[in-house]
């Protein structure tokens, strides 16, 4: 363990923080930005030099982090993206489905429960707990603050965010009341069975049915705690309850569709070129939806995706995970139907 810093070797920079110290645990090229990023956290975020300097100290450079997360260099050669239904089969094998019929019976009362208090139908959930973890069984043995603070020094382009998380994360491990080493996660920081980011956490998380000021959620181990807090979030983000999520456009119109693929429009223009969803989605003619063209095991498939599906996207912005949860879902639907 690194020694830990005494009152005369933590001189204040303007006067203002503790920095001018060493961070053993870290390559040299980072030493001056880590000094920097103590006293960022101690003057914007207010977290006192006395649990700063510590905590960084006793953090380490995790590598194999940075590499995980680090983009691949453009290929001179273009690649063929991978069709949307190998990546959705990948997560709708029959264990998987299985899986989610077992935690649906496990949790049946607490799912109803939740989806009641949020609006949120319990598949959609249980399509989240699928991706993230196959309901809690790879939730990541990464430090959390390891891997914050590393990426915030490797990858340039995101530093902002990841200085952002790194000081959330020490706001979390103050509010559980546990050293930050012991949080674990992912490469990217994210943590327990819904992978919720420090900031999410801290923002999202609920204790279920306790009252405010009660003891902080377990997203490691506690379903309910997980099912509510993820629940939160969708609503938080503007989750509309009733509402669908994707629907399959019923053929082929017979205009140009190009326009419609970027950004969203009015579900009336839709209409107006021959677009129509399969089934009817009780929702204005002035809902803004997009259009979509995913290529399933039939080619490609045009979906018209409604406002929830975007709210799904705000958990993760790939256009493949959230129709992926939507479909997920309808399987676990049919599966409990039978």
């Amino acid at each position: 363990m690194p020694e830990q810093p005494s009152a005369t070797v933590m001189p204040r920079i303007n006067g203002t923080c503790v920095g001018n110290v060493a961070f053993p645990n870290f390559p040299q090229q980072y030493q001056h930005r880590m000094q920097e990023i103590a006293c960022i956290l101690q003057k914007r975020d207010g977290l006192p030099a006395s649990y700063v300097i510590p905590s960084l100290q006793n953090a380490r450079f995790d590598a194999r982090a940075v590499a995980l997360m680090t983009p691949p260099s453009p290929s001179a050669t273009p690649t063929t993206p991978s069709p949307w239904w190998r990546y959705r089969d990948r997560f709708l094998r029959q264990d998987r489905v299985d899986q989610g019929v077992r935690f649906w019976r496990d949790h049946a009362g607490l799912l109803r429960a939740v989806s009641r208090k949020y609006g949120v139908p319990g598949p959609i959930l249980l399509g989240i707990l699928n991706i993230e973890t196959a309901f809690g069984a790879f939730q990541g043995h990464f430090s959390v603050l390891d891997c914050n603070l590393s990426l915030a020094l490797a990858l340039p382009g995101r530093r902002r965010f990841f200085l952002h998380q790194t000081a959330e994360t020490l706001k979390l491990a103050q509010r559980l009341n546990v050293a930050p080493q012991t949080l674990k996660g992912s490469e990217a920081g994210a943590m327990g069975m819904s992978q919720f980011l420090s900031s999410s956490y801290l923002r999202y998380g609920v204790t279920w049915n306790d009252p405010p000021g009660g003891p902080m959620p377990n997203l490691w181990q506690s379903p309910a705690d997980v099912l509510a807090s993820t629940a939160n979030f969708f609503r938080g983000h503007g989750w509309q309850p009733g509402q669908p999520v994707l629907g399959q456009v019923v053929s082929g119109p017979q205009t140009d569709i190009t326009p419609f693929l970027q950004g969203k429009h009015p579900l009336s223009q839709l209409r107006a070129a021959g677009i129509q969803p399969r089934t009817a989605p009780g929702l204005p003619e002035t809902t803004p939806v997009g259009l979509l063209r995913l290529q399933t095991e039939h080619g490609p498939t045009l979906f018209i995706a409604y406002p929830n599906f975007y709210v799904i996207m705000g958990y993760n912005p790939s256009t493949y995970y959230s129709a992926t949860v939507w479909a997920y879902a309808k399987v676990i639907q049919r599966t409990l139907s039978d």
